[in-house]
This record gives C-alpha cells, sequence and structure tokens, in this order.
C-alpha cells in the first residue's frame, strides 16, 4: 500500500486513554458496556434517594425524574499519591481530583513517565459548574467556619483545572481551561492538535470531567427542555424527548504520529483532521443549533484531512435526542457530505448518550473515546433505543442509517475512518475525523530472559499491582511478553516497593508475581546498597554467556565490535573476523564449542568483553562505588576507573600473557613504565590497582589472588555493599555472599539489571534498548489506594451518601486515612507546639513530625502562610516571607519564629517598653 504523506504529515496519534463513566469504571469496562449494548444509567427506587438525602416532596412530583447516570463512589481518592493532605483533598472539587487521577492513568496507559521528560506535555480541557463548591463547601463548610477563600477557589473553580494536572504530574507544556459547555472536550482535543502541530508541545493530554453532587438524585423535567421525561435518550428515534444527565470523566493522549510510531508508541486511533467554529447569529435563539453552522464545521474539518466522506463508515453524533437538536444534526451532516456524494446509506450512525447519558463538559471526549475503540477492535457498537425514525430526519434521502446493533467493521477499499461531532449550548461546534491505526513494526527480539518490573508507593499497593499484572498476562496471552517487560521498565514510575521478576515467559512471571504482602523480602529505596564492580576473566566455560549475551544484546555488541576494533588496532590481530568465524560456527550447531582462538587473542576478547558490558551498566546510568579486577579484569578494571585508556589496558594485558608465557621481565615493565597512569576516579578495590603485579613470582601471585578474594569478602561485610562480577560467576570471591551478583551470560545478565533495580536504583532503560525499535505496550495502570474525602452537604449528607444500598468502589483498600507518619519527634518548645497545632487543623493530618519535609506533609506555601498568619495574629513579630518560604520543616519555622520574637523582645527593651507578651510561654526552655 503507498504510503499516505498527508497521515503521516499532519496525523495526531492517540496513544493513551483512561476514563471513568456510568457503569464503567474504566476504558476497558466501558467497551464491554458499549459492545454489549448496555447502559450505565442508574433508576432509583423512592427509598435509595430518601436514603441518599432527596426531599420527599421532591419523589412526590410527578416531574421529578428518578434517573441519572452515575459514577461510583466519586468522592473515593489517593490523597498521599498525589501529595494532598487530607484538608486539601476534602476541600478539592471531585471532578477535578477525578481529572488528576485519569491524567496519571493516561499517561501510563500510554506508556510514558512525566517526571524528567526531556519535551513538554501540555493539558487541555474543562469540567461542569462546580455542584460540589455549591452544595458542599459554601453550605456547608463555610458555615462551620472551615477553609479560607483563596484555598476553595483554587481548589473547586474551573480555571485551575488543568494547572493542577501540570503541577502535580510536573508537566511543562501548556496548560489551558477550555469552556465551552457540551463540546468542551472535543474542543480541548482540538486545541491540542494544533498544539502538537505548532509544536507548542511534543504530548498532549485533552479531555473533559464532569461529576455533579448530590450524586445519587434525580432531575426535574421541563416539557420542550433538553431532559427526557422517563429517563432514557432515545436518539434520532420518533420517541425521542430528550437525553438524561450524567457524570464522568475522560482524557486522551496525544502525540504526532511520525513521533509516535518513531517512539513505538501503541497507536489506537489516528485523528486525521479537527475543526471548530461557531454558529454566530444564523440561529432561532442563542440556545438553538444552526445546520449550516453545523455543516461548515464538519466539511471543514473532512477537507483538512483530506478524505472523501464516502471513506467515512460511522460517525458519533452529539445525538441528544431532542426535538430540535437531532433533526439539526443530520441536516448539517447532510449539508456538509452532499458537498461531494449522492450516496445514501452507507454510512452507520450513533449516539453514546443512549448508554451513558449526557455528560455536559465531557459528553464530547466520552464520544470520542467510543469511536476511538470502535476503530481499534474494528466493531461498530448498537446506538440503544432505536425503533423507528423520528419523521423529522429524512433518513432514506441521506447517507446515514442508525446502527442497532453491534457489527464488525468490515475492511473495504479504504481505512477505517469515523467522523466525531460535538455540539455546546451557545454553539461552539466540533468534529474531528479519525482513521484506524497504521501497521507499526518492531525489532524481533532474541533475549531469553525478561526483566518483568513493578512497583508502588507502600507494600500493599504492590501487592495489588502484582495482581493486577498476573490478571492481565493471563487474559492478554498474545501480546508479546518482551513488550510488556519494556514498557514495564521505560514506561513506569519507580516507586519504593520494587519487585522484579525475572523469567522466560508470562506463564513463568503469573507463578512468580503470586505473593502477599509480609510473605517475601520487598526492597524499598532506602534500603539501597552500595556497589562494588568487580571485572573477572572470561574463563573457556563463560564463553558461551559471551556469545549469547553478542547475540541478544545489541549495545553490547556495538561496544564489545568497537573495543575488538581497538584491540585490532592495538596488537595487528585480525581479532574481529576470528571471533565472528566462532560466533558464526557456533550458531550455526547450536551447541557449546571451545574458543578457536589463541591465547593472545582470548586475552583481548576478555578485556573487550568486561570492559564492554561494564560500559552498558554505564549507559544505564550505573557506576560502581568501588572496583577490583583479577588477572587480565585487572586492566579493565584501570581502565574504568580512569587510571588507563582502553588501547593501553590491551598494552598491558598482552604484555601481561607474554610474561606468563616466556617470562620476559624487562618487556613487561617497559610496557608498564610506557604508560602514564592517572589517579583512579572511581575508589578501587585493590590496595594498589598494581598494575606491574606480575614483576613477583607465581607464589606470590596466587598470594595476590587470595587477598582480592579476601579485599572483596571484607567490603561485603562492612556495610550494605553488593558485589557485582562481570566475566565470570563471583561466588569463588565472595564465599556465597547473598547479595553477589555476576554477569556472564543472558540469564545472569538479566538477574543483575533486575537486581539492581530492585534495590532502589535509578536506571536508565531506555539506553538498553538505543540500538532497538521496541514498542510500548497497554498495561495496567496503578492501584490507588483511595479513601473517602468529602465535605457534607448543607443538610449533612455526605457527597456520596456512604451509607447508599450498593454503592461501592472496587479500588477501594483498606488502608489508613492519613499518610503513615514518619518517624514521630514530639514538638520541643512552645512555638512548635503551636505550629503543630496548627497544621494539624490546616492539614488534617495528625500527630506531625516536626523534621519531616513540608512536602512530604502535603503542606504547600499557602498552608504555611495560613499558619503564619495565625501566629502573627499571636505576637506582632515582623517577618521574612523570603526566610518563610525557604524553611523545609515545621522545627526550621520555629526557629525562624523564635528568632524573630527575641529580636522584638530586644528592641522593646533597647526602646524601655513594656513587656506586654508571655515570653517565658513562647522563648524555649531547652
Amino acid at each position: 500500500m503507498l504510503r499516505d504523506e498527508t497521515l503521516w504529515e499532519q496525523g495526531i496519534a492517540v496513544i493513551g486513554m483512561s476514563g471513568r463513566f456510568p457503569g464503567a469504571k474504566d476504558v476497558e469496562a466501558y467497551w464491554k458496556l458499549l459492545s454489549q449494548g448496555d447502559q450505565g444509567v442508574r433508576f432509583y427506587t423512592d427509598e435509595e434517594l430518601l436514603q441518599a438525602g432527596v426531599r420527599e416532596e421532591f419523589l412526590q412530583d410527578s416531574q421529578y425524574i428518578k434517573a441519572k447516570g452515575v459514577l461510583d463512589d466519586p468522592v473515593m481518592f489517593d490523597a498521599a499519591f498525589f501529595g494532598m493532605n487530607p484538608r486539601e483533598a476534602e476541600w478539592t472539587d471531585p471532578q477535578q481530583r477525578l481529572f488528576l487521577e485519569c491524567a496519571h492513568e493516561a499517561l501510563e496507559n500510554a506508556g510514558w513517565i512525566s517526571d524528567g521528560y526531556p519535551g513538554r506535555i501540555g493539558v487541555y480541557g474543562g469540567c461542569s459548574l462546580s455542584t460540589y463548591l455549591l452544595n458542599h463547601v459554601i453550605a456547608y463548610g463555610l458555615d462551620q467556619g472551615l477553609g479560607d477563600i483563596t484555598s476553595i477557589v483554587s481548589s473547586n473553580d474551573k480555571d485551575f483545572l488543568t494547572s493542577r494536572v501540570s503541577y502535580k504530574l510536573d508537566l511543562k507544556g501548556p496548560a489551558v481551561t477550555v469552556q465551552t459547555a457540551c463540546s468542551t472536550s472535543l474542543v480541548a482535543v482540538h486545541m491540542a492538535c494544533q498544539s502538537l502541530m505548532s509544536g507548542e508541545c511534543d504530548i498532549a493530554l485533552a479531555g473533559g470531567s464532569s461529576v455533579t453532587f448530590p450524586n445519587h438524585s434525580g432531575y426535574k423535567y421541563q416539557e420542550g427542555m433538553i431532559l427526557s421525561p422517563d429517563g432514557i435518550c432515545r436518539a434520532f428515534d420518533s420517541e425521542a424527548q430528550g437525553s438524561v444527565p450524567g457524570n464522568g470523566v475522560g482524557i486522551v493522549v496525544l502525540k504526532r504520529l511520525e513521533k509516535a510510531a518513531a517512539d513505538g508508541d501503541f497507536i489506537y486511533a489516528v485523528i486525521r483532521g479537527t475543526a471548530i467554529n461557531n454558529d454566530g447569529a444564523l440561529k432561532a435563539g442563542f440556545t438553538a443549533p444552526s445546520p449550516e453552522g453545523q455543516a461548515d464545521v464538519v466539511a471543514e474539518a473532512l477537507a483538512i484531512a483530506d478524505v472523501h466522506p464516502e471513506t467515512i463508515s460511522y460517525v458519533e453524533a452529539h445525538g441528544t435526542a431532542t426535538i430540535v437538536g437531532d433533526p439539526i444534526e443530520i441536516e448539517g451532516l447532510k449539508m456538509a457530505y452532499r458537498q461531494w456524494t449522492d450516496l445514501i446509506g452507507y454510512c452507520a450512525i450513533g449516539s453514546v448518550k443512549t448508554n451513558i447519558g449526557h455528560l455536559d463538559c465531557a459528553a464530547g471526549v466520552a464520544g470520542f473515546i467510543k469511536t476511538v475503540l470502535a476503530l481499534h477492535h474494528r466493531q461498530i457498537p448498537p446506538s440503544l433505543h432505536f425503533k423507528a425514525p423520528n419523521p423529522q430526519i429524512d433518513f432514506a434521502e441521506s447517507p446515514f442509517y442508525v446502527n442497532t446493533a453491534l457489527r464488525d467493521w468490515e475492511d473495504a477499499r479504504y481505512p477505517r475512518r469515523a467522523g466525531v461531532s460535538s455540539f455546546g449550548i451557545g454553539s461552539t461546534n466540533a468534529h474531528v475525523v479519525l482513521e484506524e491505526a497504521p501497521l507499526t513494526e518492531s525489532d524481533a527480539c532474541l533475549r531469553p530472559w525478561h526483566s518483568l518490573l513493578i512497583s508502588a508507593k507502600s507494600e500493599k499497593a504492590l501487592a495489588a499491582a502484582c495482581e493486577r499484572m498476573a490478571g492481565y498476562l493471563t487474559s492478554n496471552p498474545f501480546i508479546p511478553f518482551e513488550e510488556i517487560t519494556y514498557t514495564t521498565q521505560v514506561g513506569r514510575k519507580a516507586y519504593p516497593f520494587r519487585k522484579a521478576v525475572v523469567c522466560q515467559n508470562a506463564a513463568d512471571a503469573q507463578r512468580m508475581l503470586a505473593f502477599k504482602p509480609g510473605s517475601e523480602k520487598i526492597r524499598s529505596t532506602d534500603e539501597q546498597p552500595m556497589t562494588v564492580w568487580i571485572l573477572l576473566p572470561w574463563l573457556e566455560e563463560s564463553f558461551s554467556g559471551l556469545l549469547e549475551l553478542y547475540r541478544t544484546e545489541p549495545l553490547f555488541r556495538r561496544e564489545l565490535n568497537e573495543a575488538i576494533e581497538k584491540a585490532e588496532a592495538v596488537s595487528g590481530l585480525e581479532l574481529k573476523a576470528a571471533f565472528k568465524g566462532f560466533l558464526n560456527d557456533a550458531h550455526a550447531n547450536q551447541q557449546h564449542h571451545p574458543l578457536q582462538l589463541n591465547s593472545r587473542m582470548k586475552i583481548l576478547i576478555s578485556v573487550a568483553a568486561s570492559y564492554s558490558l561494564a560500559s552498558v551498566l554505564n549507559h544505564m546510568g550505573q557506576k560502581p562505588d568501588r572496583i577490583g579486577g583479577k588477572e587480565e579484569g585487572e586492566y579493565a578494571a584501570a581502565c574504568i576507573a580512569g587510571c588507563c585508556s582502553l588501547e593501553e589496558a590491551f598494552k598491558l594485558a598482552l604484555a601481561r600473557q607474554d610474561f606468563l608465557e616466556n617470562g620476559d621481565i624487562e618487556k613487561f615493565a617497559n610496557t608498564v613504565n610506557g604508560i602514564r597512569f592517572a589517579a583512579p576516579r572511581i575508589p578501587t578495590l585493590n590496595a594498589e590497582m598494581n598494575i606491574a603485579l606480575y614483576k613477583e613470582s607465581e607464589l606470590t601471585a596466587k598470594i595476590r589472588e587470595r587477598s582480592l578474594s579476601s579485599e572483596i569478602t571484607e567490603a561485603l561485610k562492612n556495610g550494605r555493599w553488593r558485589a557485582i562480577a562481570i566475566g565470570s560467576p563471583v561466588h569463588t570471591y565472595t564465599n556465597g555472599h547473598e547479595d553477589s551478583l555476576s554477569c556472564f551470560d543472558c540469564h545472569s545478565w538479566a538477574n543483575t539489571l533486575a537486581a539492581i533495580w530492585e534495590a532502589g536504583n535509578d536506571m536508565n532503560w531506555q539506553a538498553r534498548y538505543a540500538l532497538e525499535k521496541r514498542r510500548r505496550m497497554p498495561l495496567p495502570t496503578y492501584p490507588f489506594e483511595r479513601q473517602r474525602y468529602e465535605i457534607p452537604n448543607s443538610r449533612g449528607f455526605d457527597a456520596s451518601s456512604s451509607s447508599f444500598p450498593n454503592a461501592k468502589s472496587n479500588e477501594r483498600l483498606e488502608e489508613p486515612k492519613y499518610p503513615a507518619p514518619l518517624e514521630y519527634e514530639s514538638p520541643r518548645q512552645y512555638v512548635e507546639q503551636k505550629l503543630i497545632v496548627f497544621f494539624e487543623e490546616v492539614l488534617g493530618v495528625p500527630e506531625l513530625d516536626i523534621h519531616a519535609p513540608f512536602y512530604e506533609l502535603g503542606a504547600d506555601s499557602l498552608n504555611k502562610m495560613q499558619v503564619i498568619s495565625r501566629i502573627r495574629e499571636m505576637y506582632p513579630i515582623s517577618l521574612n516571607v523570603q526566610e518563610l518560604y525557604a524553611a523545609e520543616t515545621i522545627s526550621e519555622l520555629a526557629d525562624i519564629i523564635e528568632l524573630a520574637y527575641i529580636e522584638l523582645l530586644e528592641k522593646e527593651e533597647e526602646e524601655g517598653e513594656e513587656k506586654t507578651h508571655d515570653q517565658s510561654a513562647f522563648v524555649s526552655t531547652t
């Protein structure tokens, strides 16, 4: 197939998604609901609504419709994970908390880590009016004297939706809040695409959030308005009378297609073109739609996408099921398509509002994600509640028909393509043209052993993450295991509690992932050991492992090839040809053969291999705390330590071999004396790093060998040390020390890398794959340890009515509400005591550690200033704002305040003023 240049030049790839929808806790459950033709709208009994706090007079009103598309437990949130203190979490609008949570999940789904990302990640999104602010924060919280206006505004106002995500996830691109009513989230997708095309950001998140309170409630029906009289949305049907209100959140991750393909991203679908406009005054009223305006935006999107409408086989409509809206929408689509085609009945149409209701600001992205999933699964889900067409819609003479059953999306002459529409009250219109993802390829992986990495912020969350991964492996047996392990290495942030599984396939991984908290040793980063690298000779039996590494590790192969070229230049031997000849012979026979090389070649390859494998570790960000070597490995170690160049190490190794073979001490001494050794940049394990060791007798050399083993053993006993041997098994030199590692074949290499990471080291895994084309895969996301954070409403009911029958959260983990306290140290002085009291009130956290950094307590600069204001109310002291901001702990803040008070007392004493302050209570008695 010819390359579609328009697609590759201007296409935007959808590489990640996350969402919460009525009846679906995540995107996977969302597709299940859609494909099965289910609906997420909930219908309530009077008893349920009374228990949820709905007034009885509402229930007696025949116009009160007892239905809504709701989320399970929208007030559940993992505050500690996002560095929020409990008080901040309670004050923050749940629709903003869920948007933050989904943003993190969407990036994980895309396989990217926000921390330290080399480019810029932008955020575009919007949310609905904060009914949590109106019904809970203002109605109850302020009435109880809780909070301050600045905290309330920043925690609930729409303006701060995207900037909070950028702050919490450390995103450096644009953070733009979009507000165009019902079309908000699809307009956000359009703006994100524009930002990517202009180069403002490299990755963009786009979406919307709408969560209204009370969560469990119905709505008041008004004839002629947009809401249904029976809680059912019948888009395009003859009995259509409106939509149903619903709650939901959705976010997608976008990247330019060429960049996504180059980066090995998993691509769900491609955005070919987007357009937005407004009807202006060409309509009956401000809230009325216009077919001309909608036709213009659809036609513009098709033109930008450079596709013919006959290649579009599905349109996800706005589809609100209103008497006026549906006929106008179909008329607008007909007007746009008729500019290019007269075909009829070839394009399916549907509306997700028939499944989950109208999600307001999240409606557009809900339809967008539905369509992306349809393209990905190559199936078109049904539009519900359609029996006969609206008599005001002439489907028979249009290109469109309502799709009422799940059907396979058949492959035609063109790639599968779809349109998505979203129209806001006030007539800001948006249309997106989507296309199925192009085929992408990855390199064949020859590694027989893989490292599957899982981490979390607590041991219990780690257990949940392992359980999720095991379930994923069971459910997805056809996904290449090497792509899964690759994604866990490069596409997940490494948290303190870690588990690494080294295995050959998914079945092995499933067995090894099974564990319960406390049942085995789980490392966290504060247990990180020191490392000592020991470069050993590659023994005859180790050379088969060397060849295996050479075939399966491209970065090692490149490093070794370059090192061998330098060895050839030094020795004049045709080393590369001899080595590759043996490699090909061994590979062809699929069995171990003695290395058919002379002793000088073996020595040079041994030095080159040890140096090259150590170089790979260095590329991956690993540096030893100490280094040592044995025999020719000592020269490779000297090179890595910075004592000499690699070429000089080769010369020394050859001179040593000549000395051992013919006893020519003078030639060896001349070689040693001809090199200007530098002081090691890495502390050496060998006492002198004695390059001229073999001036001594053979007996002395053997004693020296025992001395090296003794030094290694002593180092491992002294503190938290781990030995990493390169070239041969290490056990000979460490007396079986349990933390000893070896690198001499693929299995030991995979074990070593996994153990280094599991011990808490930061690993640049991407460097390992620098010469390979690998693909990221959508894997299970972080298992948040959610807890309930809410302020009661004006009648004292919880935001989500936690006592409501059948209310549940599949994600809830029974952990303490507050972050686990650090080692507690009580306040030592009066100022610290007051600060503790004030901070506990502001943060909602008991028993604060006076030496814990503020960021660990979930306190920000605003929290500090709230406490300082209360101190100033008690004592007329002058405080330097810069110093206050610089204070990192309660103890440091107390010292600054106490010093300021002492200065005040001294000043009053000098001026002869009467003391009006309780000095004995304020000044430290310690």
